[in-house]
């Protein structure tokens, strides 16, 4: 159970930054080997990302706020419904690896960063960069996002929910089979097993009806 001391809300435009701050810190692994020693021009990058998210549609955040500081502990994403404009979305987010990276190494970032692979569904709500401080990591956070992520799902008519998480990723694995997810198929990977040491992405789902 969440402590009293922080509460799960839906994300304000202000919340951009601390959550792309939130998902860089919780995926570092991910993030470091494509950005080397530029790591830190990726929460800009990423802070560019979520706010295309949120004002093109279809992706909401929600966020564990600390009471006491106001400070954001955790944030997971959900897509609901599809974007205005798709192709806005992947061309901000080129723009902005092109402009800190460079043409070749954004490329390339590009092309890591696209893994896993997701197709919507209208009748699915799509669980993404569910992330928690590593403080407050074991608190119940990821426990209390992802039953709200559930209930917004149910409220948008939706009848099942997937994510994907990383096959070496041993406690997210354990807590989405705990809440009722199971896996449904298997993306493999040559090129992130090579680079981000990840071969295999496992797509679970659960049913909400």
């Amino acid at each position: 159970m969440l402590e009293e001391s922080f509460t799960v809300r839906m994300a304000r435009p202000e919340d951009d930054a601390q959550i792309a701050r939130l998902v860089v810190e919780g995926f570092v692994d991910k993030f470091r080997p494509i950005f080397g020693r530029r790591t830190s021009r990726s929460v800009g990058i990423m802070e560019r990302w979520v706010n295309l998210e949120h004002s093109l549609g279809g992706v909401r955040s929600l966020v564990v706020e600390s009471n006491a500081t106001a400070r954001l502990a955790a944030s997971v994403g959900v897509r609901t419904g599809p974007s205005e404009d798709d192709d806005a979305l992947s061309r901000g987010l080129w723009e902005a690896l092109r402009r800190d990276l460079g043409f070749l190494r954004a490329s390339w970032a590009a092309t890591l960063l696209s893994y896993p692979r997701y197709a919507a569904s209208s009748s699915e709500a799509y669980v993404e960069r569910l992330v928690v401080t590593e403080a407050y990591r074991r608190s119940g956070m990821a426990r209390a996002l992802l039953e709200e992520a559930e209930r917004l799902a149910r409220k948008t008519g939706k009848k099942t929910v997937g994510l994907h998480v990383s096959e070496g990723n041993v406690p997210a694995i354990r807590l989405y089979e705990e809440t009722g997810y199971a896996e449904t198929s298997r993306q493999r990977s040559l090129l992130t097993g090579q680079f981000l040491g990840i071969r295999d992405w496992l797509y679970l789902q659960k049913r909400l009806w």
